[in-house]
């Protein structure tokens, strides 16, 4: 019996530590633009600035409609860019998984992303980027 107590306290514990972490990756979380996507456009730019800062992470966001993203672009303010080549269909109010950005320089200057909307009809989708430091 209290091997079990001792469990559940150490689970309950874990758990919290886990959630804690999530918290404070969400409240470091930067809203760094949007557009606006339809079914012609191949592909679409979102421009940032480098005062922005670094950040360590992006992470894209469908809304309105389904997308799928066939490649991501990073371009940095020293003249890197860093390719994730990808098929990733997010539905509408989905976000991406948290896409980490490699070497030391991560001012960005603007991501390029190519998509296929998923948009039935007339619903217009939306695509909005974040950044976490």
């Amino acid at each position: 019996m209290n091997a079990v107590i001792k469990i559940i306290a150490a689970a309950a514990i874990l758990l919290s530590l886990i959630g804690c972490a999530s918290n404070a990756a969400a409240a470091h979380k930067t809203f760094l633009g949007s557009r606006v996507v339809s079914d012609r456009a191949e592909y679409d730019v979102i421009r940032i600035g480098a005062d922005e800062g670094p950040f360590r992470a992006v992470q894209l966001q469908a809304r309105g409609a389904p997308v799928e993203f066939k490649r991501v672009v990073v371009n940095y303010a020293n003249g890197s860019e860093q390719r994730f080549e990808r098929n990733v269909l997010l539905r509408a109010g989905s976000y991406s998984p948290w896409i980490d950005l490699k070497g030391g320089d991560r001012l960005i200057t603007k991501v390029v992303f190519y998509y296929e909307t998923r948009s039935p009809g007339r619903h217009q989708g939306q695509v909005r980027l974040y950044g976490i430091r």
